[in-house]
């Protein structure tokens, strides 16, 4: 497609590559659509824009002396959905597109899932590790990306013969409208509990963001809902719905579960069949919901049955999710992505069955985001692990002690398990320092994350890495 078909009343015949609303995303070839934010205008962007190989740039205002051809509009939000239709068609109807939305799983659900049904046919995985299709992993800015981006990731897919798109789809990705107008083939709910009320206020709102996704099926889309779940009630007028749980009865339900050392059995109990013995290597009891969706979906897309059994023994490592280091120490260390009171909890529970001694736990909590959820995160820490080391987890424009007197802000004065060390990796050499023989170390909040985040400044770093580089 050329400029001047979007446009006739520009002579150009250069070609439009694509158009995003993200400067960072600019590559030569595109139209630049830069929308208004909180802290900026837009038009701050026009140079990088330009610089990098933005053929045009659309606004809702004259700004003169541009080198690229400018196009002023009332909608900008208008103007991108025709720009994306016109350029991109619409590439989620060429593909089977799973989103799962939910406080925590996200990432385990939606990385099974393209992990099975990547064995029925090609499937790519969007999310907070990356992009993976082809084979390879790219950089992944969102947990869900802007919509310019997934509407050309979609479009890349089908350019490459893939049939399967499984997506983390984040309360914050819907409210900030990243996947507006996109339809999906299933929509999963994993769980829900105290996070982003920074963004909605309250629990009742962060739920309405979540329930749109499940408004954006296709006419024979399914929703795939966690019945143990408080939420789960509120789907109960959706006719297009299948219920998975451990715990109440459902359409697919867990049974005569038994855990062990690295895995776990169970029964899954359908309506109409019980597939037994099904084997799967993780220990955990969330592990097991975040399982049974992917089970049902590859099931729904006709997996064979004893091929099924036999890839959910060797389901594949998720990288910082319950995660173990290999250090050559006489204790175990493992990094995980738990970032919300619930997530830690069940960490931190899962942690102390697989320990023979104590659980020594460094952690903190974010800064910009939700702050009602810091004093439930300490007492939690505190009850769960032995020991505790509170310490910096991206403070961002915040100072990190006033983040860390939060999380302690409820803590018994007589409380003497833990130890405050703000910077990061001097509070896990510490951990190191102090953890005896047959301790485990957890260190949560940030998982695989290749940055750390202060001052508006991101530096890369890794958790994993600075674990494996610690001499003692």
């Amino acid at each position: 497609m050329i400029l001047k078909e979007l446009y006739d009343f520009l002579d150009s015949n250069k070609e439009v590559r694509g158009v995003t609303t993200d400067s960072r995303f600019i590559k030569e070839g595109y139209i630049f659509l830069p929308k208004h934010g909180k802290n900026f205008l837009g038009n701050e962007f026009f140079v990088e824009a330009i610089t990098k190989g933005a053929i045009a740039i659309v606004y809702d205002e004259y700004i003169p002396n541009l080198v690229v051809p400018l196009i002023v509009v009332d909608d900008l939000d208008k103007e991108l959905k025709r720009l994306l239709n016109l350029i991109y068609r619409k590439p989620f109807e060429n593909l089977k597109l799973i989103g799962v939305t939910g406080t925590d799983g996200k990432t385990s659900v939606s990385t099974i899932s393209t992990y099975l049904l990547n064995h029925i046919s090609k499937a790519a995985n969007i999310g907070t590790n990356g992009i993976f299709y082809n084979n390879q992993i790219y950089d992944n800015l969102f947990t869900t990306p802007i919509l310019c981006e997934n509407y050309r990731l979609f479009t890349e897919f089908n350019k490459n013969n893939i049939k399967y798109a499984s997506m983390e789809v984040s309360s914050e990705g819907i409210a900030n409208h990243r996947i507006d107008n996109i339809l999906f083939d299933y929509a999963i709910f994993t769980n829900l509990s105290h996070e982003h009320l920074n963004t909605h206020k309250t629990m009742h709102n962060y739920f309405l963001t979540k329930l749109k996704l499940f408004k954006q099926l296709k006419k024979d889309g399914l929703m795939i809902i966690n019945k143990d779940d408080y939420y789960a009630r509120f789907f109960e007028d959706f006719d297009n719905v299948v219920y998975y749980s451990l715990f109440s009865p459902s359409d697919f339900q867990a049974i005569n579960i038994k855990y062990y050392n690295g895995y776990t059995t169970f029964d899954l109990k359908a309506k109409d069949y019980i597939l037994k013995d099904l084997k799967v290597n993780r220990s955990e009891e969330y592990n097991i919901y975040n399982i049974i969706p992917p089970i049902i979906i590859a099931l729904k897309e006709g997996i064979d049955i004893k091929l099924l059994y036999e890839l959910l023994v060797d389901l594949p490592i998720i990288p910082g999710r319950m995660e173990k280091v290999p250090v050559k120490y006489p204790f175990d260390v493992y990094i995980d992505f738990a970032h919300t009171p619930n997530s830690l909890k069940n960490v931190l529970i899962e942690i102390r069955k697989k320990a023979q001694n104590d659980v020594i736990l460094v952690f903190g909590a974010a800064g910009g985001k939700d702050k009602s959820k810091r004093p439930l995160m300490g007492e939690i820490a505190l009850k769960y692990a032995d020991f505790v080391i509170f310490t910096s987890e991206d403070p961002r424009l915040e100072k990190p002690t006033d983040i860390i007197n939060q999380m302690l802000s409820t803590t018994n004065s007589n409380q003497n398990n833990y130890k405050v060390i703000i910077d990061r990796t001097e509070a896990m050499i510490y951990a190191f320092k102090v953890a005896k023989k047959n301790d485990i170390i957890l260190v949560t909040g940030k998982g695989r994350e290749n940055y750390f985040e202060e001052n508006n400044v991101r530096i890369n770093y890794s958790d994993f890495d600075h674990l494996l580089d610690i001499r003692i």
